[in-house]
């Protein structure tokens, strides 16, 4: 009975070191986190179609458009 103990005992401790020295899972982790931050940092500078880059690319494209309609109606 003893001897059973022991090699599960010595089973486990070789399984639980070999866990410790697998950094698939932190690498994982550290790519999701970049992820998130990456995530976050276009929504921000994305914003809104109100604000930020969208918002800005929009009135540029509406006051394009704009210049061009007056151009055409003052050739009419």
């Amino acid at each position: 009975m003893q001897d059973i103990i022991t090699r599960s005992y010595i089973f486990t401790l070789m399984n639980l070191r070999a866990l410790a020295g697998d950094k698939r899972g932190v690498t994982a982790i550290e790519y999701a986190l970049i992820g998130v931050a990456i995530a976050t940092l276009l929504s921000v500078v994305l914003g809104s179609q109100s604000t930020g880059l969208l918002g800005e690319l929009k009135n540029a494209f509406d006051s394009i458009g704009n210049a061009i309609k007056n151009i055409n109606q003052s050739q009419s």
